[in-house]
């Protein structure tokens, strides 16, 4: 099962995903669950290597 977030503190030089939908892959998880390894839903090459579990959110889709 695939298990999406949203990101929702960019920060510690992260500002540049800013530019891609916010709804992440998680490929990983390390470090008991502290970290993840990120894949961009909509642009596959997009990864972010390691980035804090606490910045990240749940997916849910925005509401029409």
């Amino acid at each position: 099962m695939s298990i999406f977030v949203s990101i929702k503190n960019f920060d510690d030089g992260r500002e540049k995903f800013k530019q891609y939908p916010n709804k992440w892959l998680i490929l990983e998880r390390r470090f008991d669950g502290g970290k993840l390894l990120l894949q961009n839903a909509f642009d596959k090459d997009v990864i972010i290597n390691t980035i804090s579990t606490w910045k990240t959110d749940p997916y849910t889709e925005e509401p029409n």
